[in-house]
């Protein structure tokens, strides 16, 4: 499972294309700059590639001027924007199951994320993990899902409601600002992981819609319009693994025991599916090259020793087969995106948001 891999549901682009269209950016132009088919949308729907979810967002953020694009279009998203998966998590019996539900099917609605439930002293909530590298637009999902996230637990429990806190796994941006026009609770940037958190007591809270035999009938609906490739979670439980040990990364037979099987069915199990373990270890690695060099000022030695590299040389060398650029290349290209004036953003967004307001 890769970039080039149909695995989004034809649904969220309908939902994405949405926001750009309102504002005047046409789907026609959209399709045309971004080089994705969209004229087959309505009739034949089919799953999309992240590289082309990446250039349609790629597009609009910039035919837009909107560097805070994943605001806004979750904020226009709904519950029903999530077809049987969001009836099947509204029909849960309390607000604490209906996230466990949601954790439970985003990992075959939208497989770059793994959302874990989890419980603490006085808050429950789910961790949003990128198991699959959306840079350099990784602050744009996590952004679209968390307000999401937040308009769904006001349409559940009330309009006077709010999340205890919400987390996000990178430096606060130029647009910070604006992120108090979404979320009415504290903020948090350089986490550890995307957060989205309730006090325990909101999570307890029985749902009006709660229906059981609804939430099963709609969950197994819902699977039914799932990629079969979406189902098959072998390569992305092998890169949690891997994920959590980032740094000192497991051999294949390591790596085989902690998913519960020999290194020799790891193998076969991977290369039925047309990849194998070297080839899942290479892609993680690029994906937290990317990120590193994108997202932090650590030195490209330092990078290569994180993952797992003997010197920078071998690195270079690795990465630049990977993306066809030196990693000095590609930080100069890429890492410092977004490095726009904060008060052209906070002007941009005063007028955009009265107008959604208005539309509302």
């Amino acid at each position: 499972m890769d970039r080039d891999t149909p695995i989004v549901l034809p649904e969220y682009i309908s939902a994405y294309l949405e926001f750009p269209e309102q504002l005047g950016l046409k789907r026609a132009e959209l399709s045309k700059k971004s080089g994705v088919d969209l004229e087959s949308l309505a009739q034949t729907p089919r799953p999309f590639t992240l590289n082309e979810i990446l250039s349609l967002i790629e597009v609009g953020i910039t035919e837009l001027k909107m560097p805070y694009g994943g605001l806004a279009i979750g904020h226009q998203m709904r519950l029903t924007c999530h077809g049987m998966a969001g009836v099947s998590a509204m029909a849960q019996q309390t607000y604490a199951e209906c996230l466990q539900a949601a954790c439970r099917l985003c990992e075959k609605a939208f497989p770059p994320f793994t959302m874990e439930y989890y419980e603490a002293e006085n808050t429950v909530g789910i961790r949003i993990i990128e198991c699959i590298s959306l840079a350099p637009f990784s602050h744009f999902f996590f952004e679209s899902i968390t307000v999401n996230f937040k308009n769904i637990l006001k349409f559940l429990l009330g309009k006077e409601y709010e999340p205890d806190h919400i987390s996000f796994p990178y430096p606060a941006p130029e647009y910070e600002k604006i992120y108090r026009r979404y979320f009415n609770c504290k903020i948090r940037f350089n986490a550890e992981h995307c957060e989205f958190a309730v006090p325990k007591a909101l999570a307890r809270r029985e749902l009006l819609l709660a229906n059981q035999g609804i939430a099963r009938m709609a969950e197994q609906d819902f699977l039914k319009t799932v990629p079969p490739i979406n189902l098959n979670y072998l390569p992305k439980k092998l890169r949690l693994v891997l994920i959590q040990s980032a740094g000192a990364f497991p051999l294949l037979e390591t790596a085989a025991r902690k998913l519960g099987m020999s290194g020799r069915t790891l193998r076969r199990q991977l290369n039925s599916l047309g990849t194998n373990f070297q080839n899942e270890l290479d892609l993680l690695r690029r994906e937290f090259a990317i990120n590193y060099l994108t997202k932090s000022d650590k030195c490209i030695t330092e990078i290569a020793l994180m993952l797992g590299f003997c010197d920078s040389s071998a690195f270079s060398k690795a990465f630049k087969k990977w993306t066809g650029e030196s990693p000095r290349e590609f930080k100069k290209n890429y890492g410092q995106q977004g490095q726009t004036n904060r008060h052209d953003f906070e002007a941009e967004w005063e007028n955009l948001y009265r107008e959604l307001e208005t539309s509302e």
